[in-house]
């Protein structure tokens, strides 16, 4: 057995260095040269069963739920009727993961990572920062950290969960939370973004935390209406440029966003606040947009206070998860994308305040079953043309319950299977024309996943 043991592991070195190394092997660390390398991942067959078709694979795009048509103006004229009076069924295996992780270490107290976590996602003709950044190959995490491990101090650079996500444990982007979930946008009130970072961690001792990240930007917009005589270039810019989807709309922005976060550690749990801070920037006029006769540019930061906690309630057993953010321009770091800014009467930009939150349970109920849910709402606060009268996505909520069944675990691996239900409700705001409006979606997700190891 130790020599079929070793055999194998001499074999996964070398494909390792010769980059032949296939998502088929545990979380198992390997020597290669002066590092340990760990491969991991999972291969997925999974489905989704939705009351109301979003065209759309294993990732629930929330905010494009359709509405009656005759309700409401908001209903996607592509999709029309079809879309509102038909369900869906999906099979796909593309959440399937790969990552490899390579660990060295350059001093006794200094300790160098670099991850990389791919899955097939991937859609290049809609490829976009705005929220994964997941451009082809479909790149989830791609991120290096150094930790000094004598000051506690630890750099983060690369792409991974935002700051603003709520972790388990510390701040130095190890231990993010995210739901357990089968649907790859995960849930309502979910605050999350994973994008280029550069991450300052700093632990205090006794369990005290402080971070800084500089983060990347982009803006998400909804149609203003302007008076007669004014005009705005639209602060999304379309078509992308150099490297960038044609299709994708892109956003000037000035500045990175900043997130700044203290947490405290303890036998109870992990707790943390934050502020989220944003620039935005457009350009606005009086006169024709071909030969303004006065040109304004504007720039305004906003700010986003947020909180979060992951609570063992009964530990080992039962854990609680709270989130919550409130503030201008904090849309996009929501799991549903709504709108940051809208345009005022005079074409300048008027940024939208977002409030969400979510709450969330995972109770391990053997160490074979896990059993969770959550309750998530996203809402948007009414500003200058954006509201009743105006229209818009008011608010989403969702409802989530769910099981993941360890059917197997052994020298072979593990294979689990997993069931959810999805209740994702819209409110709409009022336009001139039509009162607001709801709609909702029911959708059912399976799960059978194998992670292969030894």
């Amino acid at each position: 057995m130790r020599k079929q043991k070793f055999f194998t592991r001499t074999v996964i070195s070398a494909l390792i260095a010769s980059g032949l190394a296939a998502p088929a092997f545990a979380d198992t660390s390997v020597p290669v040269g002066g590092v340990d390398v760990t491969l991991g991942g999972f291969l997925a067959s999974e489905t989704v069963y939705r009351s109301k078709s979003l065209q759309s694979d294993i990732s629930s795009p929330f905010s494009k739920i359709p509405f009656a048509p005759s309700t409401t103006a908001i209903t996607n004229a592509a999709q029309g009727y079809q879309a509102y009076n038909n369900s869906e069924f999906r099979g796909t295996e593309r959440q399937s993961r790969f990552s490899i992780e390579a660990k060295g270490h350059f001093s006794p107290s200094v300790v160098v990572t670099g991850y990389y976590e791919m899955d097939f996602l991937a859609a290049p003709n809609t490829a976009n920062p705005n929220q994964s950044n997941s451009f082809s190959p479909r790149t989830r995490h791609v991120f290096g950290n150094i930790d000094w491990l004598n000051s506690g101090t630890h750099l983060l650079f690369g792409q991974t969960w935002s700051l603003a996500t709520l972790e388990t444990k510390g701040l130095d982007g190890k231990n993010a939370w995210t739901p357990l979930t089968i649907d790859a946008q995960y849930v309502v009130g979910f605050n999350w973004v994973r994008q280029w970072q550069m991450r300052l961690s700093q632990e205090f001792g006794s369990g005290l935390w402080g971070a800084i990240s500089l983060e990347n930007s982009q803006t998400l917009g909804a149609t203003g209406t302007t008076t007669a005589g004014t005009y705005n270039v639209d602060t999304l810019i379309t078509p992308g440029g150099s490297l960038f989807s044609a299709g994708a709309a892109m956003s000037t922005n000035k500045y990175p966003d900043i997130v700044a976060k203290l947490a405290s550690d303890n036998s109870f749990g992990h707790f943390e606040i934050y502020d989220l801070a944003r620039n935005f920037q457009s350009t606005y006029g009086t006169g024709p947009a071909a030969a303004p006769t006065t040109i304004n540019n504007q720039k305004t930061w906003t700010n986003a206070i947020g909180l979060g906690a992951y609570i063992h309630l009964v530990p080992k057993v039962l854990d609680i998860q709270a989130t919550y953010l409130s503030g201008k321009g904090a849309g996009r770091y929501a799991t549903s994308q709504l709108a940051d800014v809208t345009y005022a009467a005079d074409g300048s930009l008027d940024v939208i305040k977002g409030t969400d939150y979510l709450l969330g349970a995972t109770w391990n109920a053997t160490p074979d079953w896990q059993i969770y849910g959550n309750v998530g709402q996203e809402k948007m606060s009414a500003t200058g043309n954006f509201g009743d009268g105006f229209g818009g996505l008011k608010d989403a909520k969702e409802s989530v319950i769910g099981f993941w069944w360890d059917a197997y675990k052994g020298n072979a691996g593990k294979v689990k299977f997993g069931m959810q239900f999805s209740k994702v409700t819209l409110d709409s705001f009022a336009t001139a024309a039509a009162a607001g409006a709801s709609t909702d979606d029911n959708m059912w997700f399976t799960s059978l996943r194998y992670y292969p190891g030894y």
